[in-house]
């Protein structure tokens, strides 16, 4: 799964876990802030190279939730700052890796766009290897349909991050 995909297994998993809450709280006009603290993952992309590489990320998500007049909810905003750890198993070399991610939810429409630094990964002595940062629009279907910025993880461009990381 790209990392596209894992973002929105978490995003949704964490959408799916706050249902309840959000529907308790839909008759409500104001937003709705939820912070999730101390958020630990672990996983293992074996899509983006030819080899497998573990994931290691902590950080937190902000989710509010907005409604209409009549209580319900039209758009969900989450925030995503995490910080973590990419290894090559098979080398144990490890880089850095960063996301400050604003991606929002229209339920009406049922498009998504993300704003910010979807994630950057710095290799000692290159520098920036694989960054993703700017504005993305999705519509309902999954299809980007507008790009500002440089998107190699939206456009799955890993080409120099697999070759500098595999050595």
């Amino acid at each position: 799964m790209g990392q596209r995909g894992r973002r929105l297994v978490l995003c949704a998993s964490l959408v799916v876990g706050l249902s309840l809450a959000v529907i308790a709280q839909a008759a409500a006009a104001p937003p709705e802030k939820i912070v999730i603290e101390d958020i630990h993952i672990e996983q293992v992309d074996s899509t983006s190279c030819d080899f497998p590489f573990l994931e290691v990320f902590d950080g937190r998500v902000t989710i509010t939730t907005f409604f209409d007049k009549q209580g319900n909810p039209v758009r969900i905003e989450f925030h995503l700052p995490f910080h973590g750890t990419l290894t090559n198993e098979a080398t144990g070399g490890s880089v850095s890796a960063d996301q400050v991610l604003q991606l929002t939810v229209d339920l009406e429409e049922g498009t998504e766009s993300d704003v910010g630094l979807r994630f950057r990964v710095v290799f000692r002595g290159l520098g920036v290897v694989l960054l993703d940062a700017g504005k993305v629009v999705f519509d309902a279907d999954g299809n980007v349909v507008f790009e500002a910025g440089l998107h190699q993880i939206v456009n799955a461009d890993f080409a120099e991050f697999c070759a500098a990381f595999a050595a």
